[in-house]
């Protein structure tokens, strides 16, 4: 990310000419917008049980089997750590926020702390990488490219990069409006042409719905696009039930599952 541009969170430092900008600056700007994720209102219990089984999902996508050494970058709260750890692989991640790495670490994961781009240096190569709803996060087109490129020289040979990133063809105006970090559109076309750029061969493809795959995951977005819950939450944006309504709108909005193999 060049001094022009924004950082993650959408704020410039402010009274700072951007060549005598300290540092520090945009790291401290960053970790506050990931501690304010951190602290975010947690999952229900029906909300983890679905991601639960579309991690399951993704990781049967991915044929990723036990012993498996895997890499996610942005691994969240860690549901995926913990079903690559029940499952016996070798699970590490590069997480930015200290406190989600550190309660990594303590479920067994190896975590460097680190934003993403670039990708910090690693131990080995791996089987699988993965990035759930982070790719649409890079600021443009080069920034996207750079990080496909830089996951491709950790994958060992025949290794995998699994994406799964909102389809903005069914998001629409969604997309922009539920995060204000959400800058890299993201299509099935489009994630395949960012594959095929950056080397990866054997392309395979796939929508979600949640914990839903393939026509059924199809058919449950298209019902998900018809709720009227994101207007409802922007006439009142303070009232808990709205909010949490338009999360299981988005929650079912389709999103593209896509695999990459480092021939």
């Amino acid at each position: 990310m060049t001094d022009e541009q924004k950082t993650a969170d959408g704020h410039r430092v402010e009274g700072v000419s951007p060549s005598i900008r300290g540092p520090d600056a945009r790291d401290t700007q960053a970790e506050a917008f990931f501690e304010h994720l951190r602290k975010a209102e947690q999952p229900t219990g029906l909300g983890l049980r679905f991601a639960r089984r579309a991690f399951a999902r993704m990781l049967a996508f991915a044929e990723a089997a036990p012993g498996s050494r895997v890499l996610e970058i942005g691994p969240g709260r860690g549901e995926l750590a913990e079903l690559c750890l029940v499952r016996k692989m070798e699970y590490h991640a590069v997480e930015p926020n200290a406190g989600l790495a550190e309660s990594l670490r303590q479920k067994g994961a190896r975590v460097v702390c680190a934003r993403v781009p670039p990708l910090p240096a690693l131990d080995g190569k791996f089987d699988l990488v993965v990035m759930v709803n982070v790719m649409e996060h890079m600021n443009g087109l080069e920034q996207a490219l750079d990080t496909a490129c830089q996951v491709r020289q950790v994958l060992s040979p025949g290794g995998k990069f699994l994406i799964h990133a909102p389809d903005y063809l069914s998001w629409r105006g969604h997309f922009f409006n539920c995060d204000f970090s959400h800058n890299y559109v993201t299509t099935r076309r489009r994630l395949d042409q960012l594959l095929v750029n950056a080397g990866y061969q054997d392309i395979k493809s796939s929508y979600m719905s949640g914990p839903f795959q393939g026509a059924a995951a199809v058919l449950v977005s298209a019902l998900a696009s018809r709720m009227p819950f994101g207007a409802l939450e922007a006439l009142s944006p303070r009232c808990l039930v709205c909010r949490r309504l338009y999360k299981l709108q988005l929650t079912f909005s389709r999103r593209i599952l896509i695999l990459g193999h480092n021939r």
